[in-house]
């Protein structure tokens, strides 16, 4: 993750907690308290405005749009069935909510992940999966549209690797993981409903078809009492 990335996301979460409220602090002060640049933290707020969080006001302020963005979305999300898939495992019921779907360019890191060119487009998912209603796992998702054309909200509601398998005539090769443990960050607070230090299993992971060329670039981020890993020795 960037610097102004790493940022973003301490702001985010100060945000959240309630202890920038209405206003967040001019940047020349941010960057002194972040002991950074005041361009480190104009990339900081830009991403935050893309994501709608904040926006410029006039008098070189900034303003908060959501005192209480984690409350408001868990709220909403779970007063309402749009938007939500349903599947049975085992004894439950897991629904998956589509947070954002879009395509874009990649950035440096997906570039080289899945050896893309930098013009390339990519889809960019980000999807919520509840179990008997409880948020159980947080999913980033991108994908090269060049590989993996056609891709809409209808197949995302439905199985993607069906598509890939049945529609395109695709065939699933290996999967790089790297497996860490992580403090939550915002997005883990709003759709995990995680405390500010609650640690997060979070799997990182490159998937390739079975030509070696790369499809997927994804992190799935669970929290702590809803995720578990097995793993089998091979020898």
């Amino acid at each position: 993750m960037k610097k102004y990335e790493q940022i973003a996301t301490e702001i985010e979460r100060k945000i959240i907690s309630g202890e920038y409220k209405d206003f967040l602090p001019q940047q020349k002060d941010l960057a002194y308290e972040y002991k950074t640049s005041r361009v480190t933290i104009s990339h900081a707020f830009k991403l935050l405005k893309d994501r709608e969080i904040i926006r410029p006001v006039k008098g070189h302020w900034t303003k908060i749009k959501s005192k209480n963005i984690s409350k408001i979305l868990i709220d909403s999300d779970a007063n309402k069935s749009n938007g939500f898939t349903h599947h049975s495992l085992g004894g439950g019921v897991v629904k998956s909510h589509i947070i954002s779907f879009d395509q874009r360019i990649p950035t440096e890191e997906e570039c080289q992940a899945l050896q893309l060119k930098k013009d390339d487009l990519v889809y960019d998912i980000i999807r919520q999966r509840l179990l008997n209603d409880v948020p159980a796992k947080l999913e980033y998702t991108i994908m090269p549209v060049k590989v993996i054309p056609g891709i809409t909200e209808y197949i995302l509601h439905n199985s993607i690797y069906g598509y890939i398998r049945d529609n395109l005539h695709l065939n699933f090769g290996k999967a790089n993981r790297i497996i860490t443990a992580e403090k939550s960050d915002a997005y883990d607070m709003k759709y995990l409903e995680c405390s500010k230090d609650d640690p997060v299993l979070c799997v990182r992971q490159i998937k390739f078809l079975d030509n070696n060329i790369p499809f997927e670039y994804s992190e799935t981020r669970n929290k702590y009492n809803h995720g578990s890993l097995t793993i089998y020795d091979s020898k």
